[in-house]
């Protein structure tokens, strides 16, 4: 018999977060699957939401986390995609299916979308209910710590997939954070030569070790001086994973190439030349969260396309979100994942 209550990590304030014990949730929907949480994976977004002041707003009360994987415990009277025992990673994003975006197929920017770990209770539990339409069955034999991160890698997939990189293409990625490492991973994959371009010696340190080609500071050296060096005429694909480096981007791609927009800072004003754009045809492409790329982030785990795990810096139990929490800040690694 389930118990009743459980372990989960709740957002109380800001800059509170507390481990404690809350009713384990209920199937209270016909389309409703309650998951036994194995493990979740800390996003920069859980990090900037508990700062002071915060960088991103979380609902008060909320149990934190949208990055997770986990077994179908129990299902819904309506429920036929998955059954009790399979092993499932969640789409975080709930769209409603009605508004203009999501009847034309663009899911990802529905007018009345609810996020998993912000708005409705994540996964930073020991179980989660989430309808069964956000789920998408991975392979039990993927190791846990590892299926948790099909999200962060079906949001860049995203993004790579409007502008996917051939063979002999250079891609410039800015930031070396998680998201700008799977970046670097997928463009590698593809073929491409890869230059990261990060502040931290760290870091760029680390890119090189799961595969950039180059790794630039770009403070100590100019970064269109130093692609133009490597590439004669300048990238093909730029890649902005920090959110505000738009103007950098402009500069390092070629005429006629492609920047994909990614990271997210609505704190900083970013002003801009548009004549570049203009004089070189470039090509500007938003990115944001995943968009029908969760299938395929499946296959590249299951079939270990990548060296994602690469990017774990430590494992951690659920009492310990917080220093995990404070890891990412400090900026020690790329990903802690908290295993339920």
């Amino acid at each position: 018999m389930r118990k009743e209550t459980m372990m989960a990590a709740v957002f109380e304030k800001v800059g509170v977060l507390t481990v404690k014990e809350i009713p384990v949730p209920k199937i209270k929907n016909k389309d409703d699957v309650l998951i036994k949480v194995e493990a979740i994976s800390i996003c920069g977004t859980d990090v900037r939401a508990l700062s002071d002041p915060p960088e991103f707003v979380f609902k008060e009360g909320i149990v934190i986390g949208h990055e997770f994987t986990g077994f179908v415990e129990e299902i819904g009277e309506e429920v036929t995609a998955v059954k009790k025992g399979d092993k499932v990673v969640i789409h975080p994003n709930i769209w409603c299916g009605k508004c203009h975006y999501c009847i034309t197929g663009h899911t990802n920017l529905c007018d009345n979308f609810k996020h998993i770990g912000d708005m409705i209770d994540g996964g930073m539990a020991e179980y989660a209910c989430v309808p069964e339409k956000m789920l998408h069955k991975i392979s039990p034999d993927v190791p846990s710590h590892i299926a948790c991160l099909a999200e962060p890698l079906a949001d860049v997939l995203n993004g790579v997939t409007k502008v996917p990189a051939k063979p002999g293409d250079t891609a410039v990625v800015f930031g070396a954070g998680p998201i700008g490492l799977i970046f670097t991973m997928l463009y590698k994959a593809a073929g491409a030569k890869v230059i990261v371009s990060d502040v931290s010696e760290k870091r760029r340190a680390f890119a090189l070790e799961i595969g950039a080609d180059y790794a630039i500071d770009p403070v100590a050296q100019d970064i269109e001086a130093a692609v133009m060096k490597i590439t004669k005429i300048g990238a093909d694909i730029a890649a902005d994973a920090v959110g505000v480096l738009l103007p950098d981007a402009i500069r390092v791609v070629r005429k006629g190439g492609h920047i994909v927009l990614f990271g997210i800072n609505q704190r900083v004003k970013v002003e801009l030349n548009q004549f570049p754009i203009l004089l070189k045809e470039i090509k500007i492409h938003g990115s944001f969260i995943a968009k029908g790329t969760f299938p395929r982030a499946v296959k590249i785990l299951e079939e270990k396309i990548i060296p994602i795990e690469k990017i774990i810096y430590k494992r951690l139990p659920l009492v310990q979100v917080r220093e995990g929490i404070e890891m990412m800040r400090r900026g020690e690694g790329a990903k802690v994942i908290i295993e339920i």
